[in-house]
Protein backbone atom coordinates (compact mmCIF):
# COMPACT_ATOMS: atom_id res chain seq x y z
CA UNK A 1 0.00 0.00 0.00
CA UNK A 2 0.94 3.32 -0.65
CA UNK A 3 -0.01 7.18 -0.61
CA UNK A 4 1.60 7.40 -4.22
CA UNK A 5 -1.19 7.83 -6.41
CA UNK A 6 -1.00 6.07 -10.20
CA UNK A 7 -2.08 9.00 -12.63
CA UNK A 8 -1.21 11.86 -10.68
CA UNK A 9 2.69 13.17 -11.18
CA UNK A 10 4.53 13.18 -8.19
CA UNK A 11 8.52 13.43 -7.89
CA UNK A 12 10.38 10.58 -6.95
CA UNK A 13 11.54 11.99 -3.52
CA UNK A 14 11.44 14.86 -2.13
CA UNK A 15 9.48 18.20 -2.47
CA UNK A 16 7.09 18.75 -5.83
CA UNK A 17 5.40 22.35 -5.97
CA UNK A 18 4.56 24.72 -9.02
CA UNK A 19 4.17 22.94 -13.04
CA UNK A 20 6.14 24.91 -15.11
CA UNK A 21 6.86 24.88 -18.97
CA UNK A 22 4.04 22.56 -20.15
CA UNK A 23 5.45 22.02 -23.76
CA UNK A 24 3.08 19.76 -26.03
CA UNK A 25 5.17 17.57 -28.80
CA UNK A 26 2.07 15.86 -30.43
CA UNK A 27 0.35 14.19 -28.06
CA UNK A 28 3.09 13.92 -25.89
CA UNK A 29 2.85 16.62 -22.97
CA UNK A 30 6.34 17.33 -21.36
CA UNK A 31 5.30 19.10 -17.65
CA UNK A 32 8.70 20.67 -15.95
CA UNK A 33 8.00 21.03 -12.43
CA UNK A 34 9.53 22.89 -8.83
CA UNK A 35 11.84 20.09 -7.46
CA UNK A 36 14.10 20.09 -4.29
CA UNK A 37 15.14 16.34 -4.74
CA UNK A 38 17.06 16.62 -1.23
CA UNK A 39 13.83 18.00 0.35
CA UNK A 40 13.87 17.92 3.59
CA UNK A 41 17.57 16.39 4.30
CA UNK A 42 19.55 19.38 3.27
CA UNK A 43 19.11 23.07 2.71
CA UNK A 44 16.56 24.35 0.12
CA UNK A 45 17.63 24.44 -3.56
CA UNK A 46 14.93 24.23 -6.30
CA UNK A 47 15.41 23.40 -9.69
CA UNK A 48 13.32 22.25 -12.52
CA UNK A 49 12.23 18.29 -12.70
CA UNK A 50 10.81 16.64 -16.18
CA UNK A 51 8.93 14.13 -16.78
CA UNK A 52 6.42 13.13 -19.61
CA UNK A 53 2.48 12.05 -20.71
CA UNK A 54 0.90 10.68 -23.81
CA UNK A 55 -2.31 12.93 -23.62
CA UNK A 56 -4.86 10.00 -22.19
CA UNK A 57 -3.12 7.53 -21.28
CA UNK A 58 -2.06 9.19 -17.45
CA UNK A 59 1.24 7.10 -17.13
CA UNK A 60 4.27 9.40 -16.69
CA UNK A 61 7.75 8.90 -17.36
CA UNK A 62 10.41 10.80 -15.75
CA UNK A 63 13.64 12.31 -16.72
CA UNK A 64 17.09 13.91 -15.29
CA UNK A 65 16.25 17.36 -13.73
CA UNK A 66 16.21 19.48 -16.26
CA UNK A 67 17.24 22.35 -14.47
CA UNK A 68 19.40 22.66 -11.05
CA UNK A 69 21.37 25.89 -9.31
CA UNK A 70 24.36 26.15 -10.16
CA UNK A 71 24.57 29.53 -12.00
CA UNK A 72 25.64 32.87 -10.54
CA UNK A 73 22.27 34.22 -11.16
CA UNK A 74 20.45 31.27 -9.61
CA UNK A 75 22.30 29.54 -6.72
CA UNK A 76 19.08 29.65 -4.60
CA UNK A 77 17.02 28.43 -6.76
CA UNK A 78 15.55 27.93 -10.58
CA UNK A 79 12.00 29.58 -9.58
CA UNK A 80 8.81 28.96 -11.54
CA UNK A 81 8.48 29.89 -15.49
CA UNK A 82 7.13 28.98 -18.76
CA UNK A 83 8.34 27.40 -22.36
CA UNK A 84 7.63 28.64 -25.39
CA UNK A 85 7.92 26.28 -28.91
CA UNK A 86 8.02 28.49 -32.07
CA UNK A 87 8.32 26.22 -34.75
CA UNK A 88 11.36 23.98 -34.17
CA UNK A 89 12.69 26.21 -31.18
CA UNK A 90 12.13 25.72 -27.75
CA UNK A 91 13.10 28.17 -24.78
CA UNK A 92 11.99 27.68 -21.46
CA UNK A 93 11.84 30.77 -19.17
CA UNK A 94 12.29 31.27 -15.37
CA UNK A 95 13.58 33.06 -12.52
CA UNK A 96 16.78 33.38 -10.89
CA UNK A 97 17.23 33.31 -7.17
CA UNK A 98 20.02 34.46 -5.52
CA UNK A 99 20.58 35.15 -1.73
CA UNK A 100 23.51 37.61 -1.16
CA UNK A 101 24.59 39.26 2.13
CA UNK A 102 20.89 38.65 3.11
CA UNK A 103 19.60 40.39 0.37
CA UNK A 104 16.85 38.90 -2.63
CA UNK A 105 18.49 39.24 -6.25
CA UNK A 106 15.92 38.05 -8.52
CA UNK A 107 16.45 37.86 -12.67
CA UNK A 108 14.93 36.53 -15.30
CA UNK A 109 16.80 33.90 -17.65
CA UNK A 110 16.70 32.07 -21.15
CA UNK A 111 17.58 27.97 -21.77
CA UNK A 112 17.54 27.08 -25.10
CA UNK A 113 16.43 23.00 -25.20
CA UNK A 114 17.67 20.74 -27.84
CA UNK A 115 16.02 16.69 -28.46
CA UNK A 116 13.12 17.46 -25.67
CA UNK A 117 11.86 13.98 -27.45
CA UNK A 118 15.32 11.95 -27.25
CA UNK A 119 15.79 9.53 -24.71
CA UNK A 120 17.47 11.90 -22.28
CA UNK A 121 14.55 14.53 -22.42
CA UNK A 122 16.27 16.94 -23.93
CA UNK A 123 19.78 18.79 -23.45
CA UNK A 124 19.32 22.60 -21.35
CA UNK A 125 21.87 25.50 -22.62
CA UNK A 126 21.32 28.88 -20.40
CA UNK A 127 21.86 31.55 -22.62
CA UNK A 128 25.53 33.27 -21.99
CA UNK A 129 23.93 36.91 -22.13
CA UNK A 130 21.52 35.94 -19.24
CA UNK A 131 19.84 37.12 -17.19
CA UNK A 132 17.79 38.73 -19.86
CA UNK A 133 16.13 41.09 -17.71
CA UNK A 134 18.24 41.42 -14.38
CA UNK A 135 16.15 42.56 -11.28
CA UNK A 136 13.25 44.42 -10.94
CA UNK A 137 11.88 47.77 -12.42
CA UNK A 138 11.93 50.74 -10.17
CA UNK A 139 8.56 50.91 -8.11
CA UNK A 140 8.86 46.69 -6.98
CA UNK A 141 11.10 44.64 -4.65
CA UNK A 142 12.62 41.54 -5.31
CA UNK A 143 9.41 39.83 -4.80
CA UNK A 144 9.66 39.44 -8.74
CA UNK A 145 9.21 36.34 -10.88
CA UNK A 146 7.64 33.36 -12.46
CA UNK A 147 7.51 34.72 -15.60
CA UNK A 148 5.08 33.34 -18.31
CA UNK A 149 5.39 34.02 -21.74
CA UNK A 150 2.42 34.14 -24.38
CA UNK A 151 1.27 36.13 -28.00
CA UNK A 152 -0.64 39.09 -27.86
CA UNK A 153 -3.49 39.66 -30.25
CA UNK A 154 -1.04 41.51 -32.70
CA UNK A 155 1.39 38.46 -32.62
CA UNK A 156 4.20 40.13 -30.59
CA UNK A 157 5.36 38.21 -27.64
CA UNK A 158 4.31 39.43 -24.11
CA UNK A 159 6.25 38.26 -20.93
CA UNK A 160 4.22 38.33 -17.65
CA UNK A 161 5.74 38.59 -14.34
CA UNK A 162 4.25 38.29 -10.73
CA UNK A 163 5.04 41.23 -8.46
CA UNK A 164 5.46 43.72 -5.49
CA UNK A 165 4.98 47.03 -5.64
CA UNK A 166 6.88 49.06 -2.62
CA UNK A 167 3.77 49.51 -0.85
CA UNK A 168 3.35 46.13 -0.37
CA UNK A 169 0.49 45.26 -2.95
CA UNK A 170 0.57 42.84 -5.56
CA UNK A 171 0.98 43.33 -9.17
CA UNK A 172 2.02 41.87 -12.84
CA UNK A 173 4.40 43.35 -14.62
CA UNK A 174 4.56 43.45 -18.57
CA UNK A 175 7.70 43.39 -21.15
CA UNK A 176 6.98 42.68 -24.60
CA UNK A 177 9.59 41.26 -27.69
CA UNK A 178 9.53 40.69 -31.22
CA UNK A 179 12.17 37.86 -31.30
CA UNK A 180 11.33 36.08 -27.86
CA UNK A 181 15.24 37.43 -26.88
CA UNK A 182 15.20 41.23 -26.48
CA UNK A 183 12.58 42.28 -23.96
CA UNK A 184 11.26 45.77 -23.36
CA UNK A 185 9.90 46.83 -20.32
CA UNK A 186 6.06 47.86 -20.96
CA UNK A 187 4.78 48.74 -17.51
CA UNK A 188 2.68 47.44 -14.88
CA UNK A 189 -1.31 46.31 -15.53
CA UNK A 190 -3.72 48.27 -14.62
CA UNK A 191 -6.82 46.42 -13.43
CA UNK A 192 -10.60 48.79 -14.32
CA UNK A 193 -12.99 46.56 -12.74
CA UNK A 194 -11.30 44.55 -9.75
CA UNK A 195 -12.16 44.16 -6.64
CA UNK A 196 -10.37 45.92 -3.05
CA UNK A 197 -9.79 42.31 -1.92
CA UNK A 198 -7.63 40.77 -4.70
CA UNK A 199 -5.94 44.31 -5.50
CA UNK A 200 -5.36 44.51 -1.73
CA UNK A 201 -2.76 41.50 -1.60
CA UNK A 202 0.59 41.34 -0.86
CA UNK A 203 1.84 39.33 -3.70
CA UNK A 204 0.68 38.26 -7.20
CA UNK A 205 2.67 35.31 -8.03
CA UNK A 206 2.49 32.82 -10.69
CA UNK A 207 0.65 34.47 -13.97
CA UNK A 208 -0.36 32.74 -16.84
CA UNK A 209 -1.88 35.60 -19.52
CA UNK A 210 -3.37 34.06 -22.52
CA UNK A 211 -6.17 34.51 -25.37
CA UNK A 212 -9.15 32.32 -25.26
CA UNK A 213 -12.34 32.04 -27.37
CA UNK A 214 -15.28 32.83 -25.34
CA UNK A 215 -17.15 29.61 -26.79
CA UNK A 216 -20.49 30.70 -25.81
CA UNK A 217 -20.47 34.61 -28.00
CA UNK A 218 -17.02 33.79 -30.21
CA UNK A 219 -15.29 36.51 -28.71
CA UNK A 220 -11.70 36.72 -27.85
CA UNK A 221 -10.71 38.12 -24.20
CA UNK A 222 -7.71 38.12 -21.88
CA UNK A 223 -7.53 35.47 -19.56
CA UNK A 224 -5.16 36.47 -16.64
CA UNK A 225 -5.02 33.25 -13.79
CA UNK A 226 -3.05 34.03 -10.45
CA UNK A 227 -2.00 33.77 -7.27
CA UNK A 228 -3.10 36.62 -4.89
CA UNK A 229 -1.00 35.90 -1.16
CA UNK A 230 -2.03 37.27 2.05
CA UNK A 231 -0.77 37.04 5.36
CA UNK A 232 -3.18 34.23 6.42
CA UNK A 233 -3.92 32.21 2.88
CA UNK A 234 -3.10 31.71 -0.61
CA UNK A 235 -5.53 31.89 -3.53
CA UNK A 236 -5.39 31.18 -6.97
CA UNK A 237 -7.84 32.49 -9.43
CA UNK A 238 -8.21 34.36 -12.50
CA UNK A 239 -9.91 37.64 -13.98
CA UNK A 240 -11.47 37.88 -17.65
CA UNK A 241 -11.52 41.13 -19.90
CA UNK A 242 -9.73 43.17 -22.59
CA UNK A 243 -6.48 44.44 -22.80
CA UNK A 244 -5.67 47.73 -24.31
CA UNK A 245 -2.16 49.17 -23.53
CA UNK A 246 -1.12 47.97 -20.01
CA UNK A 247 -5.28 49.01 -18.88
CA UNK A 248 -7.03 45.27 -18.34
CA UNK A 249 -10.68 46.04 -18.30
CA UNK A 250 -12.27 43.55 -16.22
CA UNK A 251 -15.55 41.94 -17.27
CA UNK A 252 -15.49 38.90 -14.99
CA UNK A 253 -14.06 39.70 -11.31
CA UNK A 254 -11.83 37.53 -9.52
CA UNK A 255 -13.22 34.21 -9.54
CA UNK A 256 -11.76 31.24 -7.83
CA UNK A 257 -10.33 28.23 -10.43
CA UNK A 258 -10.58 25.50 -7.82
CA UNK A 259 -12.46 25.34 -4.70
CA UNK A 260 -10.53 23.03 -2.68
CA UNK A 261 -8.06 22.17 0.03
CA UNK A 262 -5.09 21.94 -1.96
CA UNK A 263 -4.73 24.07 -5.24
CA UNK A 264 -2.16 26.50 -6.38
CA UNK A 265 0.25 27.58 -9.16
CA UNK A 266 -1.44 26.42 -11.83
CA UNK A 267 -0.01 26.67 -15.30
CA UNK A 268 -2.07 26.70 -18.51
CA UNK A 269 -0.97 26.06 -22.00
CA UNK A 270 -3.09 26.81 -25.17
CA UNK A 271 -5.35 23.82 -26.64
CA UNK A 272 -7.46 23.41 -29.13
CA UNK A 273 -10.66 25.61 -28.13
CA UNK A 274 -9.02 26.39 -24.63
CA UNK A 275 -6.18 25.28 -22.78
CA UNK A 276 -4.79 22.11 -21.15
CA UNK A 277 -3.93 23.49 -17.20
CA UNK A 278 -2.36 21.41 -14.16
CA UNK A 279 -2.09 22.35 -10.59
CA UNK A 280 0.11 22.01 -7.33
CA UNK A 281 -2.06 19.89 -4.95
CA UNK A 282 -0.26 22.35 -2.04
CA UNK A 283 0.00 25.29 -0.70
CA UNK A 284 3.12 27.15 0.20
CA UNK A 285 4.85 26.10 3.89
CA UNK A 286 2.61 23.26 4.39
CA UNK A 287 4.84 20.01 3.50
CA UNK A 288 3.89 17.93 6.74
CA UNK A 289 2.46 15.17 5.23
CA UNK A 290 2.23 10.98 5.89
CA UNK A 291 3.42 10.31 2.36
CA UNK A 292 6.68 12.74 3.63
CA UNK A 293 7.07 11.10 6.91
CA UNK A 294 6.86 7.26 5.61
CA UNK A 295 7.69 7.68 1.72
CA UNK A 296 9.81 10.48 1.33
CA UNK A 297 8.03 12.36 -1.17
CA UNK A 298 5.32 15.05 -0.82
CA UNK A 299 2.87 16.85 -2.91
CA UNK A 300 1.11 16.06 -6.50
CA UNK A 301 0.35 17.72 -9.45
CA UNK A 302 -3.42 17.19 -10.68
CA UNK A 303 -4.46 15.60 -13.51
CA UNK A 304 -4.09 17.17 -16.93
CA UNK A 305 -7.51 19.46 -16.87
CA UNK A 306 -9.46 21.13 -19.62
CA UNK A 307 -10.70 24.55 -19.88
CA UNK A 308 -12.55 26.40 -21.76
CA UNK A 309 -14.25 29.87 -21.89
CA UNK A 310 -17.86 29.98 -21.62
CA UNK A 311 -19.98 33.29 -21.21
CA UNK A 312 -16.60 34.56 -19.74
CA UNK A 313 -15.80 31.78 -17.02
CA UNK A 314 -13.56 28.97 -17.37
CA UNK A 315 -15.13 25.58 -17.13
CA UNK A 316 -13.04 22.80 -16.30
CA UNK A 317 -12.95 18.90 -17.07
CA UNK A 318 -10.69 16.55 -15.76
CA UNK A 319 -8.64 14.27 -18.52
CA UNK A 320 -9.28 11.04 -16.64
CA UNK A 321 -6.82 8.27 -18.27
CA UNK A 322 -8.75 6.12 -21.05
CA UNK A 323 -7.82 3.33 -17.98
CA UNK A 324 -7.68 4.50 -15.18
CA UNK A 325 -6.35 2.61 -12.07
CA UNK A 326 -7.71 4.64 -9.73
CA UNK A 327 -11.43 4.69 -8.16
CA UNK A 328 -13.56 7.33 -10.57
CA UNK A 329 -17.23 7.70 -9.10
CA UNK A 330 -20.03 9.95 -10.91
CA UNK A 331 -23.39 11.23 -9.82
CA UNK A 332 -25.80 13.45 -11.16
CA UNK A 333 -26.66 15.93 -8.37
CA UNK A 334 -30.81 16.99 -9.03
CA UNK A 335 -33.63 18.65 -7.18
CA UNK A 336 -32.99 16.83 -3.56
CA UNK A 337 -29.97 16.49 -1.26
CA UNK A 338 -27.72 14.18 -1.58
CA UNK A 339 -24.82 13.42 0.69
CA UNK A 340 -21.62 10.76 0.13
CA UNK A 341 -18.96 9.84 2.07
CA UNK A 342 -15.48 8.65 0.28
CA UNK A 343 -14.12 5.17 2.12
CA UNK A 344 -11.31 2.90 1.66
CA UNK A 345 -11.33 -0.73 1.26
CA UNK A 346 -11.27 -0.73 4.92
CA UNK A 347 -14.47 0.92 5.60
CA UNK A 348 -12.47 4.69 6.86
CA UNK A 349 -14.09 8.12 5.52
CA UNK A 350 -11.45 10.55 4.01
CA UNK A 351 -13.91 12.63 2.52
CA UNK A 352 -17.66 13.48 2.62
CA UNK A 353 -19.04 15.56 -0.24
CA UNK A 354 -22.89 16.83 0.25
CA UNK A 355 -25.21 19.01 -2.40
CA UNK A 356 -27.83 21.06 -1.12
CA UNK A 357 -30.02 22.13 -3.93
CA UNK A 358 -31.45 25.84 -4.07
CA UNK A 359 -33.76 27.47 -6.52
CA UNK A 360 -33.31 27.55 -10.31
CA UNK A 361 -31.85 24.67 -10.97
CA UNK A 362 -28.62 25.63 -8.78
CA UNK A 363 -27.03 24.69 -5.39
CA UNK A 364 -24.14 24.26 -3.05
CA UNK A 365 -21.53 21.53 -3.04
CA UNK A 366 -19.42 20.93 -0.67
CA UNK A 367 -16.14 18.90 -0.03
CA UNK A 368 -15.01 18.51 3.78
CA UNK A 369 -11.83 16.78 4.50
CA UNK A 370 -10.45 16.62 8.10
CA UNK A 371 -13.21 18.58 9.20
CA UNK A 372 -12.67 21.45 7.13
CA UNK A 373 -15.27 22.44 4.53
CA UNK A 374 -14.62 23.93 1.17
CA UNK A 375 -17.95 24.56 -0.32
CA UNK A 376 -19.09 26.88 -4.06
CA UNK A 377 -22.27 27.22 -6.11
CA UNK A 378 -22.70 25.48 -8.91
CA UNK A 379 -25.47 24.86 -11.97
CA UNK A 380 -27.11 20.80 -10.78
CA UNK A 381 -25.84 18.19 -13.12
CA UNK A 382 -22.95 15.15 -12.96
CA UNK A 383 -20.43 15.37 -10.43
CA UNK A 384 -17.38 13.13 -11.49
CA UNK A 385 -14.60 12.16 -8.81
CA UNK A 386 -11.13 10.71 -9.23
CA UNK A 387 -9.21 9.04 -5.84
CA UNK A 388 -6.06 8.23 -6.79
CA UNK A 389 -3.94 7.68 -3.57
CA UNK A 390 -3.27 10.57 -1.96
CA UNK A 391 -5.00 12.80 -4.68
CA UNK A 392 -8.71 13.87 -4.83
CA UNK A 393 -10.46 16.02 -7.51
CA UNK A 394 -14.06 16.65 -8.14
CA UNK A 395 -16.15 18.56 -11.05
CA UNK A 396 -19.33 19.56 -10.46
CA UNK A 397 -22.29 21.81 -12.60
CA UNK A 398 -20.90 20.66 -15.84
CA UNK A 399 -17.32 22.02 -15.13
CA UNK A 400 -18.60 24.86 -13.08
CA UNK A 401 -16.60 24.03 -10.34
CA UNK A 402 -13.51 22.23 -9.23
CA UNK A 403 -12.37 21.06 -6.08
CA UNK A 404 -8.93 19.40 -5.03
CA UNK A 405 -7.80 18.13 -1.96
CA UNK A 406 -4.88 15.68 -0.43
CA UNK A 407 -6.61 13.21 1.57
CA UNK A 408 -4.77 10.41 3.56
CA UNK A 409 -6.50 6.92 4.32
CA UNK A 410 -5.35 5.52 7.23
CA UNK A 411 -2.30 3.01 6.24
CA UNK A 412 -2.44 4.51 2.59
CA UNK A 413 -5.06 1.58 2.34
CA UNK A 414 -6.83 2.03 -1.49
CA UNK A 415 -10.03 3.66 -1.74
CA UNK A 416 -12.86 1.65 -2.45
CA UNK A 417 -15.91 3.54 -3.09
CA UNK A 418 -18.14 6.68 -2.99
CA UNK A 419 -20.61 5.55 -0.61
CA UNK A 420 -23.92 7.43 -0.35
CA UNK A 421 -25.58 8.21 3.07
Amino acid sequence: MTYRPKHHLTAPQGRLNDPNGLTLVGDQLHVFYQHDPSFPLQPKRTGWGHAVTTLGSGEWRHFPMALYPDHPYDLNGCYSGSAVLDGDSLRLFYTGNLKRDGQRLTSQNIVDVHDIAGPMGGTYRRRVNNPVIDGAPEGFTAHFRDPHVSRSADGTWRMAIGAQRTNHTGAVVLYTSADLDQWELAGALEFSGLNYNTASAYMWECPNLLRMKDQATGEELEVFVFCPQYPDSDECGYVVGTLDGTRFNVRTDFTPLDYGHQFYAPQLLPHGAGALALGWMGLPARDDTPSLAEEGWVHSLTLVRELVLIDGYLRTSLAIPKQPDMLVATHELAGAPWSAELVDVDGAVGAELAWQPQVGGRGVITLTVDGIARWAECAAGQLVLCADGAAVECTAGGGEVAFSAAVFSPGAAQWGELRVR
